[in-house]
């Protein structure tokens, strides 16, 4: 009986094995359920959405923004803005390309600080653990650790209309 739990246990593991060995898929492929979303206008298709544009987040403590002017094929010029109260906040200003779901932003108007977030089509989603350097564009107590925000609009018109505190334009180039 222990030899045929064992046997079956390793067989169940070579079955998991196989099922992710094709993970050479490509990112453009979608699964069925993906694509009938996209299909019925329920999620944005990330393929075909540019990340120019204006995108915010408002809570009690003020208005968290984000901007990117350029697109896909030459970059972006962006920047971004998480407010935490009256006096408390990051602000910044970089680059950003985009491949797919991932954009890798690096923000060059302090230290150099780099990291890569994710845009689903509607919320770009910022990492929870960034940089030391990143700090560099923060109050005390503030930080751009998991900060998302949602687009509001879309092109290069609506990105360069973002302002910021420090910043009038945080997107005035591209």
């Amino acid at each position: 009986m222990r030899h045929g739990l064992v046997l079956f246990l390793a067989l169940l593991l070579v079955g998991c094995g196989e099922g992710s060995s094709d993970t050479d898929k490509s990112a453009a492929q979608l699964s069925p359920l993906e694509q009938a979303a996209i299909d019925a206008g329920v999620i944005p298709d990330v393929r075909n959405v540019t990340l120019s544009g204006a995108f915010e987040r408002s809570s009690d403590l003020g208005t968290d923004r984000f901007c990117a002017v350029g697109n896909d094929e030459n970059g972006y010029q962006v920047g971004m803005i998480a407010v935490f109260g009256p006096g408390t906040q990051c602000e910044g200003l970089g680059e950003a390309e985009r491949d797919g779901e991932n954009v890798r932003i690096t923000l060059n108007s302090e230290e150099k600080c780099s990291f890569t977030a994710r845009f689903d089509g509607v919320e770009l989603k910022l990492p929870g653990d960034l940089p030391r350097s990143c700090a560099s564009y923060c109050s005390p107590r503030a930080g751009f650790e998991g900060v998302s925000f949602y687009m509001i609009g879309e092109g290069d018109a609506v990105a360069r209309s973002t302002s910021g505190r420090n910043f009038e334009d945080l997107c005035p180039g591209g």
